[in-house]
């Protein structure tokens, strides 16, 4: 096999590797588990815990509008925020629950924004802002992470010596930095034979503290749902739901479905117990997940009937 096609089918190896290992993990941590002991662990969720968490979800999704709306600015076309928050929810509930998230998301906003003038040239320029922004929330945050709580990724935490893990945050915060310098003192870069213009660093600065508060408030939604544990800080939790996210996003399965929650589980087993911790992925997985589709596709898929009407009429 050469090369290229290696990297073509690299990605679908390494997410069947994930699944495979998710599935070996979960049924070896389900196989004494009852379900009424999860129900009993949901039951035991306070009220203001689950307040708290849609709270962090209302927050979560509206903060994800100020992508698109920073997205259609740096594509020099704006639109009314109206339209930029119906196609951030639409768009990254259905990526969020339909997996692949650069192509289903790419596919809604292209359907949108080509109905409200934009040129195909310039909805690009949207997808890729989002998409960008969106993966640079993790860099300062997990770079951060690295130097104040190493050992608190899963995996890599208790694998690698402490020098390596500050070496890694350090790269992290260097990417960082160099994308703002960049922004800065370049107009474009060329990659993979295309000229890509960057944001100016006004714009630049703004994608990233918006994705690393996205990110925060995001693993905010679980930590709130869950009971107060020795040891469990707010920034080790942030570790390991970066880490479970991230494994979630490279199986390119929808919501990360299996490996998601084995890394939390794995992550959070010195912390609680099995149950209490099944019930914060339920609850999570319904905020996040399963209530916005059932807004954002009825939503969506009347907005195309309408469309359709309007064009016959």
């Amino acid at each position: 096999m050469n090369a290229k096609r290696l990297w073509q089918v690299l990605p679908t190896l390494l997410g069947l590797a994930l699944l495979a290992g998710a599935i070996y993990v979960l049924q070896k941590e389900f196989r004494h588990l009852k379900l009424a002991d999860i129900e009993a662990a949901m039951a035991a969720i306070p009220n203001t815990a689950l307040l708290a968490g849609v709270g962090c979800t209302l927050l979560a999704y509206a903060i994800l509008t100020v992508y698109d709306r920073l997205g259609t600015v740096y594509a020099g076309r704006p639109v009314s925020y109206a339209r930029n928050a119906f196609a951030s929810f639409c768009a990254y509930t259905l990526a969020h629950n339909i997996g692949v998230a650069a192509v289903s998301g790419a596919a809604v906003r292209y359907r949108l924004y080509a109905h409200w003038g934009l040129a195909p040239v310039e909805i690009g320029k949207v997808i890729a802002f989002c998409a960008f922004t969106f993966g640079l929330g993790a860099l300062p945050l997990a770079g951060l992470i690295l130097f104040i709580e190493p050992r608190a990724i899963p995996f890599f935490g208790e694998l690698l010596p402490i020098w390596a893990l500050y070496a890694i945050g350090a790269l992290l915060w260097a990417l960082s930095l160099t994308y703002i310098v960049l922004s800065k003192l370049l107009g474009k870069v060329h990659l993979f034979g295309t000229d890509l213009e960057l944001p100016n660093i006004k714009l630049a600065l703004l994608q990233i503290a918006l994705a690393t508060v996205d990110v925060a408030v995001t693993a905010g939604i679980f930590f709130v749902l869950l009971p107060a544990a020795p040891g469990l800080t707010f920034t080790r939790f942030l570790g390991i739901y970066l880490a479970s996210y991230s494994a979630g996003i490279l199986a390119s399965l929808p919501g990360g479905i299996g490996v998601f929650d084995t890394a939390i589980l794995i992550g959070l087993a010195p912390y609680l117990d099995t149950p209490t911790i099944v019930s914060g992925i339920v609850v999570f997985r319904l905020y996040y997940y399963i209530i916005p589709l059932f807004i954002a596709g009825p939503s969506f898929a009347g907005h195309e009937l309408w469309l359709r009407r309007r064009s016959k009429g």
